[in-house]
């Protein structure tokens, strides 16, 4: 058997049946289990949600415009 090694580069990779794969002791991919039909990797994520009120577009618009012509006269 080959000894494990560390990827250095991104890229695609073909595996054969019967192949294991592990995540890095340092990764952030965590080895949740091994079902019937395959291996199981989780990978936690941080994700951001912004709720922002609904605007109509125009308003939106001139909001935009009337703030950057103002930031446009501050610097005169």
């Amino acid at each position: 058997m080959d000894e494990p090694s560390v990827v250095e580069r991104t890229g695609l990779v073909l595996l054969s049946q019967g192949e294991l794969v592990v995540p890095a002791p340092d990764s952030e991919a965590v080895l949740a289990r091994i079902r019937d039909d395959g291996l199981v990797l989780e990978f936690p994520v941080e994700v951001e949600i912004r709720i922002v009120p609904a605007c109509d577009p125009e308003d939106h618009v001139y909001a935009t415009l009337s703030q950057l012509t103002a930031a446009l006269e501050a610097l005169t």
